[in-house]
């Protein structure tokens, strides 16, 4: 049986598998596109053409959600091929933990309330405007609007009441979703205007025929274009679904509403809408603007930090001179660094190490995103390079499969005695034990002994952040600096005022978009961030306040870089760094960097009464071990809760002790409890 044969068999299994959907269509199109890269017999196919073949996707630039199909694909293929043929002793080229990449956390792709109004605005079409609102208030897919039939409405019973509509939806299951009365209003209008026609759908084209799902798409894209936006008929459903849960709808009757038979599909859209994790933050960010102020002055001679959030406000410029506007052409994202020179790279070592760590290191730079590639590239190499020039030292060896255990031990010893960190020791490490695994699955000999070592212990180190002191001179000299005529001292600020209340990354914010800033929300939008996954963060006052007078005075799309310099230069993280550590040197602070501000705004938020998940899901972190790391309880808040807690314990219980207690030494709002203690005595 050739090839094509085996495809089209594939085929029909398929279509018996899963009938009445994209997936016969998908895996069709990835099995061709394998083809196309590899024409050999099935039975020829090696572990080592599939690593090739994935690692020709991510050069391509293929999201991972595609590459990882693209793979599953291929491992349903040849299991098929093996089960046709009776062969089952046929081994399968894929291997998941070898080709497969792990999928970051991405937030749905919803659109703001305010781009919503501006793209309804535009709409004039009666017919438009109803599949609009029907997508938009009652979350269909665009699937389910074109197959929606005039036998599929039902009127409410009152103008007060929801109109039902009886849907087919993916995987053909049936539902009845609500219209609100305004929705049904919009397409009642529709409706009476409505051309009489043997074809039973709600919503016909300009020829009497039933719509398709690319007509809605195409139209739609149309009426963003004039407002200068994107928007797909998918994200007005995430709109939805993101509306609803903000207006604090249950999640299961969402679930419901939106036909998904898992609650956690639906958590999937709404994982961007988290009303109470938005109001603790507020709520901290209160408390801590209603501490006590230093009491003393900034470095440069200006008043102490506000104590209050009316004062605070009060210290920031109402409008700030208008700083000159950077040209939209000289706004474009900058394009990716072109990657290092390969062949220039360590020429000394032996040709066995080098091209291996090469190969290590470019297969690694596909996983990383475009603009940081070069970077991290350089990076690594720099780490192999040390490593690499210290053993052929200290015993020349021409490959690395004769490494051996005790010379990563002896590397572990000699560093350690040297005063270098565990953590830089273990990181440069990692780096050699990838270049030893890889070569194990490529089937190339390595001493079995390497993978017996033990990483040193990584040292718990208290968090970096600032005292409040030193915190509130920064927020003083921020609040005073937004009123500068100097542009550069202006877009600085923001910045350092966003890395301050948000707890950013120097890189998230560096790479933020205009379009990311959601201010009617008071929300920011972190795209791809460490590990590819997405997450939103809330906006202060002060936050607010400064990225709106930013924006009102930059000339710049929604999809431009939110940091532009006046010289026309997208904001780099080196810049960004360099101009923080001037401000801690101003202020006395010594070595002070974006990171620092993160780890302050996790002990600031924990400090003012924040739940510490809350804090964990604003910095973005899987394990709540790390954000414990980021964020330090101090001695006071420590007391403060131990001592509400035990009173709440000892007013449950009778008294350890008659002896009386002095009222002097508790807080003010427990003399109550203090006397309920005495009396029961």
């Amino acid at each position: 049986m050739d090839n094509d044969e085996s495809v089209l068999k594939f085929e029909q299994y398929l279509k018996r598998r899963f009938p009445d959907r994209r997936t016969t269509k998908d895996y069709l199109c990835d099995v061709h596109q394998f083809m196309v890269f590899r024409a050999k017999p099935w039975r020829e196919v090696s572990m080592q053409d599939m690593d090739a073949f994935v690692d020709d996707q991510r050069q391509k630039g293929l999201q991972t959600a595609t590459v990882n199909r693209r793979v599953a694909a291929l491992k349903t293929f040849f299991d098929f091929l093996a089960e046709d043929s009776g062969d089952l002793g046929w081994p399968n080229p894929v291997r998941f933990k070898r080709h497969g990449s792990k999928r970051g956390r991405h937030l749905p792709r919803d659109v703001s309330n305010e781009v919503v109004e501006q793209v309804w605005n535009v709409i004039t079409d009666l017919r438009d405007r109803a599949w609009f609102a029907v997508i938009l208030r009652a979350g269909l897919r665009v699937g389910e609007v074109v197959s929606l039939n005039m036998k599929d409405v039902l009127a409410p019973s009152s103008t007060e009441k929801p109109a039902h509509l009886r849907v087919e939806g993916k995987g053909r299951k049936e539902r009845v979703v609500l219209l609100s009365s305004d929705g049904y209003a919009v397409l009642q209008e529709w409706l009476s205007v409505r051309p009489q026609t043997k074809h039973s759908q709600v919503f016909l084209n300009d020829r009497g025929h039933p719509f398709s799902t690319s007509g809605i798409e195409w139209l739609l894209s149309r009426y963003a274009q004039q407002v200068g936006v994107e928007v797909t008929p998918h994200q007005l459903r995430h709109t939805y679904a993101r509306q609803l849960t903000e207006a604090h709808m249950p999640l299961p009757s969402l679930s419901k509403l939106m036909g998904h038979s898992q609650v956690t599909t639906t958590q999937i859209y709404t994982a961007g809408a988290d009303p109470e994790l938005s109001r603790a933050y507020q709520d901290a960010m209160r408390q801590m603007s209603s501490l006590p102020t230093a009491g003393s002055n900034t470095a440069t001679g200006s008043a102490a930090a506000p104590g209050s959030s009316a004062e605070q406000k009060a210290a920031l410029p109402e409008e700030p001179p208008t700083p000159e506007k950077p040209s939209l052409a000289h706004v474009e994202p900058p394009a990716p660094a072109p990657l290092p020179d390969w062949e220039a790279w360590a020429t000394d070592l032996p040709v066995a190490i080098r091209q291996d760590s090469l190969a290590y290191v470019q297969h690694l730079a596909l996983t990383w995103k475009p603009n940081t590639r070069r970077q991290r590239s350089q990076g690594v190499c720099s780490e192999l390079k040390r490593f690499w020039d210290w053993q052929v030292r200290r015993r020349p060896i021409l490959s690395p499969a004769e490494l051996t255990l005790q010379d990563l031990q002896a590397y572990q010893t000699e560093f350690k005695a040297a005063g270098k960190k565990n953590t830089t020791i273990n990181r440069r490490l990692d780096y050699v034990m990838g270049i030893l695994r890889r070569r194990t699955e490529q089937e190339q000999p390595v001493h079995p002994s390497v993978f017996r070592l033990h990483i040193l212990p990584r040292p718990e180190s208290l968090p970096r952040h600032l005292s409040e002191n030193e915190c509130q001179q920064l927020e003083a000299l921020l609040a005073a600096s937004l009123s500068n005529p100097d542009s550069i001292i202006s877009l600085q600020t923001t910045a350092l005022w966003v890395l301050l209340h948000t707890g950013l990354r120097n890189a998230e914010c560096t790479n933020l978009l205009v379009q990311d800033v959601d201010l009617a929300s008071r929300r920011l939008i972190v795209r791809a961030g460490k590990g590819d996954r997405d997450r939103i963060v809330y906006l202060s006052d002060t936050a607010c306040h400064a990225l709106k007078n930013h924006l009102q005075h930059q000339s710049l799309d929604r999809t431009s870089p939110l940091w532009v310099l006046p010289n026309g230069k997208v904001m780099s993280q080196r810049w960004l760094q360099q101009r923080t550590t001037e401000v801690g040197l101003l202020l006395g602070i010594p070595d002070l960097q974006p990171h620092r501000l993160r780890h302050t705004f996790a002990t600031r938020l924990l400090n003012a009464g924040m739940d510490v998940t809350r804090i964990q899901k604003l910095l973005g972190h899987d394990l709540l071990s790390t954000t414990m790391i980021y964020a330090r309880i101090q001695d006071a808040t420590v007391e403060n809760d131990y001592r509400k807690a035990m009173h709440s314990i000892e007013l449950q219980q009778a008294p350890l002790s008659n002896t009386p207690i002095p009222v002097s030494g508790l807080f003010e709002s427990d003399v109550k409890v203090q006397e309920r203690v005495d009396n029961s005595v």
